[in-house]
């Protein structure tokens, strides 16, 4: 075993740490049963991704997939699926109240484990970590790098 933790795993652990942190936040209401998918398909959808294509890109999920989570989303009234204005072909998705009720749950969790994790860390520090994770995030990846994304399910 190495000395320092690697920096991948530890990423991925505060990862998974604030997506049980958000599912929590939903046990003992009508969505304690949405799924890790379900639940971040949901908080796409609410940051604005309205089509099966662009969550299935976001998600790292086939369009099948995202298809049977939407289905699921909208059987259980928290998504609404309407003609695209601009595409034929696709529908486009959007929160119902009781999905925008759901989301709001999930962001105020999210936000205390943000707040968790600067008292930890301190303000100053989390705004860094927070600056250096979004350029690498967001920076165009290598030429090597695999297409597999990580998958909540």
């Amino acid at each position: 075993m190495s000395a320092e933790p690697d920096l991948g795993v530890l990423l991925a652990a505060a990862c998974e740490r604030i997506v049980r942190e958000l599912l929590a936040s939903l046990a003992g209401t009508e969505y304690a049963h949405l799924t890790p998918s379900q639940a971040l398909a949901a908080v796409f959808i609410g940051d604005g991704l309205d089509t099966v294509t662009q969550l299935a890109e976001r998600l790292g999920m086939t369009t099948q997939a995202i298809s049977k989570i939407c289905a699921a989303l909208d059987a259980e009234g928290l998504l609404a699926r309407e003609p695209h204005s601009v595409d034929a072909r696709s529908r486009r998705l959007t929160l119902t109240a009781s999905g925008t009720a759901a989301v709001a749950r999930m962001r105020a969790a999210g936000a205390g484990a943000e707040r968790a994790w600067g008292e930890l860390v301190g303000a100053e520090t989390l705004e860094v970590v927070k600056g250096a994770l979004a350029a690498f995030a967001f920076a165009p990846p290598s030429a090597a790098a695999s297409s597999v994304r990580i998958r909540f399910s």
